[in-house]
């Protein structure tokens, strides 16, 4: 078998509006040069999948094709390659009341859809996430006392954050968010409360005094932010509670 094409990828941060965090969408970078018709007529003559053409014929039938199908898209025909892809003329743009059609303001685009036979899996690749070192995420927080619990706060003890990717040498600052959980009956926007001076800070951990801001018996979602050259790269939410110090 052979070996799998590598994809290289990255992966962009969007604010998610119903959680107030963010999602992660990734996007493929890197592409190849797109490889045109004839050439894929050849490679197909070459496999055997075309039987009775010689290799220098392929420009001659991609051209025949493409031309082909401008013909029947021109008279408003979609166009159906088997199972693999169709095409289809749509009208865009917007129109008065009437529905009148103006240069400049209404287009035809041509959009292709895949059918089964293009069928495509995460699996017929290799991955590579290109900013896979960039986003940091959080375990757990924890107070630097004894007996301290996971994601239990202890208001005056120093935190200590752990996760993978909080920082790197090239970041120009990091910072730890929490925003307060809004219970059922509050009023108002959330407290936010922002840490930027660390005590340490290391890939997997972050140590800060206590933010005096934070109110014990509160909620909190914590994000941890890494900053450089200009991107911001944002953990997942992680849940925290604070109480009372005795």
């Amino acid at each position: 078998m052979a070996d799998k094409p590598t994809m290289t990828y990255t992966v962009r941060q969007q604010p998610n509006r119903a959680t107030g965090g963010v999602i992660y969408v990734p996007s493929i970078t890197d592409r190849d040069e797109s490889v045109p018709l004839d050439e894929i007529v050849t490679r197909a003559i070459d496999r055997n999948l075309i039987a009775g053409l010689k290799t220098n014929a392929a420009k001659s039938v991609a051209d025949g094709v493409a031309k082909q199908m401008f013909a029947e898209l021109k008279n408003g025909n979609g166009v159906k390659f088997g199972d693999y892809f169709y095409a289809r003329v749509y009208l865009d743009g917007t129109t008065d009341g009437n529905g009148t059609l103006v240069e400049g303001r209404n287009g035809i685009n041509v959009r292709l859809y895949k059918g089964e036979g293009f069928k495509l899996s995460l699996k017929d690749f290799t991955w590579q996430n290109a900013d896979g070192g960039n986003i940091p995420g959080i375990d757990y927080l924890i107070s630097d006392i004894d007996g301290a619990v996971r994601d239990l706060l202890k208001a005056g003890a120093v935190v200590l954050l752990n996760g993978t990717a909080l920082c790197g040498d090239a970041d120009d600052s990091q910072a730890v968010v929490f925003t307060q959980v809004l219970e059922a009956g509050d009023e108002g926007d959330p407290q936010v409360v922002e840490v930027t001076d660390f005590i340490a800070k290391g890939p997997n951990l972050l140590s800060f005094a206590w933010p005096a801001e934070l109110v014990a018996g509160r909620a909190y979602k914590v994000q941890a932010q890494r900053l450089r050259g200009g991107a911001k790269y944002v953990s997942n939410n992680h849940a925290a509670s604070v109480e009372d110090a005795e």
